[in-house]
């Protein structure tokens, strides 16, 4: 489970489930969390091994309306697509968020900036000051230095 508290969605009923590229709802009718932000989940109407063997791996989502607000610096990666980032450090406009890979042991947003479609930052606690959500702003202390790795 990709979450800071797993214990939020014990009462979960329901779950979307990726089959084949597609989201498919399933009524949840057991939640078990296991050790490791893991979870085992029962699902209405998968009753043989055979049916939750084709479902081993598969990733799991809940309805964007059934998870937790989250406030300060905590968000969603959904939630800050188109967001500005902002360096602090320099006072200037880096780019606008317009994804966030996932990329083995760091994040990283996938900022765009006029002239620079490419800019790469590490999602990193650390270097964010604060998540403005009216502005729609994300305020980092950035390294020297690593914007200029990305610029063409």
């Amino acid at each position: 489970m990709d979450t800071d508290n797993p214990k939020h969605y014990i009462k979960t009923e329901s779950v979307l489930v990726e089959i084949h590229g597609k989201l498919v709802p399933f009524f949840v009718t057991s939640f078990r969390l296991q050790p490791s932000n893991q979870a085992h989940l029962k699902l209405e109407d998968i009753d043989l091994p055979e049916q939750a063997d084709m479902l081993i791996g598969a990733d799991v989502f809940l309805p964007l309306d059934k998870l937790p607000v989250l406030k300060g610096n905590k968000f969603y990666y959904h939630e800050i697509i188109g967001f500005t980032v902002v360096d602090l450090n320099t006072s200037s406009e880096v780019g606008i968020i317009r994804d966030v890979l996932e990329n083995g042991p760091n994040d990283l947003f996938w900022a765009e900036a006029e002239g620079n479609p490419e800019i790469y930052i590490p999602v990193s606690d650390d270097w964010i000051v604060r998540v403005n959500r009216d502005k729609k702003i994300i305020e980092m202390s950035l390294p020297e230095g690593l914007v200029d790795i990305n610029k063409k």
